[in-house]
């Protein structure tokens, strides 16, 4: 990270349009993809800093097409800034006018620093919830009349449960680290819901749902949060915006927001959903997201809490037996652990199915 760090500051920085003087860069230690840090440099107004990333080329091959991606909709966004709370993320330009550059080192971007915010990793109250679920909502509308046809994808059939159950299936096969033998438990319990898992793509196929630009990547640390009201003002991470169904969003905000327990956490025992963080997502998408959503939508969002948080598993469980590749690490059986959770969410969904229906949730 040190050589890193040196690399940005000697060789990178100044191929970005930054007017200054550099004070310092630090590593912003966030996400599980991409190398991160941030710069502070003393300007004429005031300090201001900067968002450098080091884009990871394993997970998205084609950079050119991520970063059209990024343009079109920061680009969409801003001509409608005048979006009520919401701010957008700003791209800096290369001194070429590129979107990033390509050096040694890796791939670069910058983006302008949102000051006086924060972000969480796990949900503190049910408002909190409200809140980052009105701003995906929020993001979703103001994005709606963006054709997604425009946008190209990132990482093929990223959306896709099936296939995800696919490379599950493959993982298994290989067993490349011969983790099979101690993941049995889990294998089987993604294969109990095999009929199930292509049932929102099905919807897709038959033109019961449409494709529309989506986030892909719900997580509640991808919403900034005003520090001083605690209101949602910016939502970040856009490497996933591609073409997919709308409910993928909402369902990957529930499974993170409304777990009872950290992503990795090893008790299993302590994960669940939890009904009224899950009330207050529903009601804070819906705030700004029903005006576009069709009732079909509306009935299966429960299911898709369900299937996404079941994806998700099988990504992590997938990961776990390929040798950890994708996800990054920290310990041992880390993205075991992950799946683990996943499936118990899935599970207490399951059990409460009658509970999570949204036409009970308005009664």
């Amino acid at each position: 990270m040190t050589h890193l760090l040196e690399t940005l500051r000697d060789d990178v920085l100044s191929r970005f349009r930054l007017a200054g003087t550099l004070l310092e860069v630090v590593p912003h230690e966030r996400g599980h993809i991409h190398d991160t840090f941030v710069s502070t440099w003393r300007a004429p107004a005031g300090n201001v800093r900067f968002l450098h990333q080091r884009m990871n080329r394993v997970v998205f091959p084609d950079l050119d097409v991520l970063m059209r991606n990024v343009e079109r909709v920061t680009s969409h966004l801003t001509r409608k800034a005048g979006a009520v709370g919401l701010s957008t993320l700003e791209l800096i330009p290369t001194v070429e006018e590129t979107s990033f550059v390509d050096v040694e080192s890796g791939a670069w971007r910058t983006y302008r620093f949102i000051e006086n915010t924060e972000s969480f990793d796990r949900c503190l109250s049910s408002d909190q919830a409200f809140e980052a679920a009105r701003a995906f909502g929020r993001f979703q509308r103001d994005l709606a009349d963006l054709d997604a046809a425009t946008l190209e994808e990132t990482i093929p059939r990223f959306f896709s449960p099936t296939h995800r159950f696919e490379q599950l299936k493959d993982a298994i096969e290989r067993d490349v680290e011969s983790r099979v033998a101690t993941a049995g438990p889990e294998i089987e319990f993604a294969r109990d819901r095999a009929d199930e898992i292509p049932r929102m793509e099905s919807h897709v196929d038959a033109g019961r749902i449409p494709i529309r630009v989506v986030h892909g990547d719900t997580k509640l640390n991808n919403v900034l949060f005003d520090a001083a009201t605690g209101r949602a003002v910016c939502v970040v991470d856009l490497d996933t915006c591609m073409p997919a169904w709308s409910l993928y969003d909402f369902g990957d905000l529930v499974r993170f927001t409304a777990a009872k327990c950290a992503e990795d956490e090893p008790d299993v025992e302590l994960a669940g959903v939890d009904v009224a963080l899950y009330r207050a997502i529903v009601e804070g998408y819906l705030e700004s997201a029903a005006a576009f959503l069709t009732p079909l939508e509306v009935e299966l969002m429960p299911f898709a809490a369900r299937i996404v948080t079941l994806t998700i598993g099988l990504r992590f469980l997938a990961d776990h037996l390929a040798g950890d590749v994708y996800f990054k690490t920290s310990r041992e059986n880390q993205n075991l652990e992950r799946a683990r959770v996943q499936f118990r969410m899935v599970a207490d969904m399951e059990a409460r199915e009658r509970e999570l229906a949204v036409d009970s949730l308005k009664s």
